[in-house]
């Protein structure tokens, strides 16, 4: 399987970690993210091995938290084997498109499902 398309996402490790603005991908093997601190300008580069990720789903931010936006809209949360949860929000988009890139990240892929007939 080839990666999916590259989603533009701002995304954070934990619920008070630093905003990081940049882009999502899944591979084969991985799931990457890229981004850089508006503030700060460090860029990153994380990689996760698919086989090292134990849920992707769709919440809603806590409300203290601060990782959500203005309007509490929901999160995709990325949570690694033994680490903090990622959160995620697409860019640039609609209502939905929280819930389309938590499928394009998670065990099986919107795309594996249209190869394959809607078969897993």
């Amino acid at each position: 399987m080839s990666e999916t398309g590259v989603h533009k996402v701002a995304w954070r490790r934990g619920s008070h970690g630093p905003l990081y603005v940049g882009a999502a991908s899944r591979g084969a093997e991985t799931i990457s993210l890229t981004g850089r601190d508006p503030i700060l300008g460090i860029d990153v580069a994380l990689s996760i091995p698919i086989e090292g990720i134990a849920y992707v789903g769709v919440t809603e931010p806590e409300p203290a938290s601060g990782s959500g936006d203005a309007d509490g809209g929901r999160l995709v949360v990325l949570d690694p084997l033994g680490s903090a949860p990622i959160h995620l929000r697409p860019i640039g988009g609609g209502r939905l498109d929280v819930h389309l890139l938590a499928r394009a990240l998670g065990p099986t892929p919107a795309s594996a499902l249209l190869v394959e007939g809607g078969r897993t």
